[in-house]
């Protein structure tokens, strides 16, 4: 059997932190220990972590505060570990019974490798449902051979850690994506695990939807990623004001309207085209969400350029 540490980042996670932890208590594949780095949380998350693990010793959770983003503290707790193994999840997710397990089950001939796990959500209404599709690769979507590990569920060794200098602790958003294309240029082998997952709440309203995919746009853009599909949105945009002022200047305002028009209906059916099928519930949302994601992207990627 494999000795694995479990770690996990948190700030003010007082209402989801006793979940996970039991969560990891329950696995089918008991973690040798379990570090947590609280950021500086001003609600009563270290209080109830601390208390959780005295409750339950065979646990073995550590518990550390250390200011900083979840960069430092991924790092400081990979360096606090006993074990070559690392397992990541994120504060907001429940691990599945087996998540240690399944991300365990490959055949390892390496000191150097990683393990990228999946995940999927637990939606309470409509809207959260809809959401998902914009935060998720969907199923039918992923690719296996190109999958990228995500600090929601994910594994690799201390060695491949170090390898790739850590997280970039300069890097407060989308610290991860940046630290898996670190693991793919340096060659380190990536295996996907589709059993391995976790459980994601995802978020409450479209105010922390848009903050949320704002930082992951600028945090690409912080750590030097421009994704092909952000440049174009961008082109998108732009191709539509262009044509909107020649049709104006051209044709007048009345062909100038109708082309909006045509424009905007296009662009309605077509964000429901494209995820109704993952939506049966909150499918009326996905054109205020497409519309919301699409500035989002936009003003957290110009955000981090001026940055």
């Amino acid at each position: 059997m494999h000795d694995v540490t479990v770690i996990v980042t948190v700030l003010n996670e007082s209402h989801t932190i006793e979940s996970l932890l039991m969560a990891l208590m329950r696995q089918t594949h008991h973690p040798d220990e379990v570090i947590l780095v609280d950021g500086g949380s001003r609600d009563d998350t270290f209080e109830k972590s601390v208390s959780f693990g005295k409750q339950h010793p065979e646990l073995h959770l550590k518990v550390i505060q250390k200011k900083g983003n979840r960069s430092v503290g991924r790092n400081t707790a990979i360096r606090s570990a006993s074990t070559k193994l690392i397992a990541i999840t994120d504060a907001g997710c429940i691990p599945h019974t087996n998540w240690v397990e399944k991300l365990l089950e490959k055949n390892f001939s390496s000191d150097l490798f990683a393990v990228a796990g999946y995940y999927d959500a637990k939606p309470k209404n409509a809207f959260e449902e809809a959401m998902v599709p914009y935060v998720f690769v969907m199923p039918d979507k992923v690719d296996p051979e190109n999958f990228l590990p995500a600090t929601r569920s994910m594994l690799m060794t201390k060695k491949s850690w170090e390898s790739v200098g850590g997280f970039n602790e300069t890097l407060s958003d989308n610290e991860d994506y940046a630290f898996a294309h670190s693991l793919k240029k340096s060659n380190i082998p990536i295996f996907f695990a589709g059993d391995a997952k976790v459980t994601w709440i995802p978020r409450q309203n479209l105010r922390q939807f848009s903050w949320m995919i704002f930082r992951f746009a600028r945090g690409d853009i912080f750590s030097g990623i421009v994704r092909p599909k952000v440049l174009f949105l961008f082109g998108r945009y732009v191709f539509f004001l262009l044509t909107v002022s020649l049709t104006l200047s051209l044709l007048g305002t009345w062909a100038a309207l109708l082309f909006t028009l045509l424009c905007f209906l296009t662009y309605f059916f077509w964000s429901l085209q494209k995820n109704r099928r993952y939506v049966p519930r909150g499918w009326y949302w996905l054109p205020l969400l497409q519309t919301t994601a699409d500035i989002a992207v936009m003003t957290g990627s110009l955000s981090g350029l001026v940055q």
